[in-house]
């Protein structure tokens, strides 16, 4: 290879590179976080389409809501309790009707969240 061609490869990766992480660390939320809590938030409505209305379904959408606004950075997603929560919320639409005892239970899990 030559020196020049060497050279250039070089710079180059450089400036990707320093791109990639300006874009990582300035530009996150905006580039990768805010776009994916939109999709989390869209998704979890279409899951929740076929659950009966009633008032729970109505407070645990906005507990939801409100947890995922709410967060800030990826590593709060990492947290054991969030899997948790996904499986009660599981158990809990299998039946397409979310009672006071499930909504309860969702609640004790994600409420400390959203209170941060």
């Amino acid at each position: 290879m030559k020196k020049g061609c060497f050279l250039r490869t070089i710079i180059i990766i450089t400036i990707l590179t320093a791109v990639v992480l300006y874009l990582i660390t300035h530009k996150f939320n905006e580039v990768i976080l805010n776009p994916g809590k939109s999709l989390i938030i869209s998704q979890i409505n279409r899951d929740m389409e076929y659950v009966k209305n009633s008032p729970e379904k109505d407070s645990l959408q906005l507990l939801i809501k409100d947890y995922i606004r709410g967060i800030k950075k990826v590593d709060n997603l990492s947290d054991k309790s969030i899997g948790e929560f996904l499986d009660t919320l599981k158990i809990a639409l299998s039946d397409s009707v979310i009672d006071r005892r499930e909504y309860k239970s969702l609640y004790k899990i994600l409420k400390p969240k959203v209170e941060k």
